[in-house]
């Protein structure tokens, strides 16, 4: 993944109450994917993706040998992990690791690919809430930590997700104007709650 600014951004998480435990790279693994995320209240996916056969595979940080592929042969085979640019896991991936009731009822937040098929696989496991982009945003768009930041500094400041989404909104468009190509935010779920 390519270098943030971790330190800003965690302060941002820290200072709203959260012990935050950072797993970058190789620590995330598909093995950790599967029952991993069941003990976070608020989860934060920086992903890149990638689509095959129809279906968008988001990255882990397994490594793409042929090690890998044989270990996860039956993942492949039913298509909830490829292996392409990296080992990346699908929405069905989820979905079948966290059956409903299995999440935290908390915030999900995906930075760096089109998440909404994500959205429906988190809420249906029950995380309360979650944010994320439309569109593919290539995380090597140094912009996308700079959202980030920006959108937990709003949610430590007591803003509920849905507020804080349309200031985040509000901020990209402020001195840029409507032209810019920004990405287009999505939040689903009870964007009433904050953190």
């Amino acid at each position: 993944m390519p270098t943030w600014n971790l330190p800003v951004f965690l302060s941002e998480v820290e200072d709203a109450g959260y012990q935050v435990d950072v797993l970058l790279n190789e620590k995330v693994t598909i093995e950790f994917l599967k029952t991993g995320l069941a003990a976070y209240d608020l989860i934060i996916l920086r992903t890149d993706s990638f689509v095959l056969g129809g279906n968008t595979y988001y990255c882990s940080g397994e490594p793409t040998s042929f090690e890998t592929r044989v270990r996860l042969a039956n993942e492949i085979a039913s298509q909830e992990v490829r292996v392409g640019v990296c080992v990346g896991f699908s929405a069905i991936f989820l979905h079948n690791s966290y059956p409903e009731d299995t999440l935290q009822p908390g915030l999900v937040y995906a930075v760096g690919s089109g998440t909404a098929e994500l959205a429906w696989a988190f809420l249906g496991a029950g995380s309360a809430v979650f944010a994320g982009y439309y569109e593919d945003w290539s995380l090597s768009w140094g912009r996308m930590d700079s959202l980030s930041i920006k959108l937990f500094h709003y949610l430590g400041l007591g803003y509920s997700v849905k507020d804080a989404m349309i200031q985040l909104d509000g901020y990209m468009h402020r001195g840029h104007g409507n032209t810019a190509n920004w990405p287009s935010l999505f939040w689903a779920g009870n964007g009433n709650i904050g953190i």
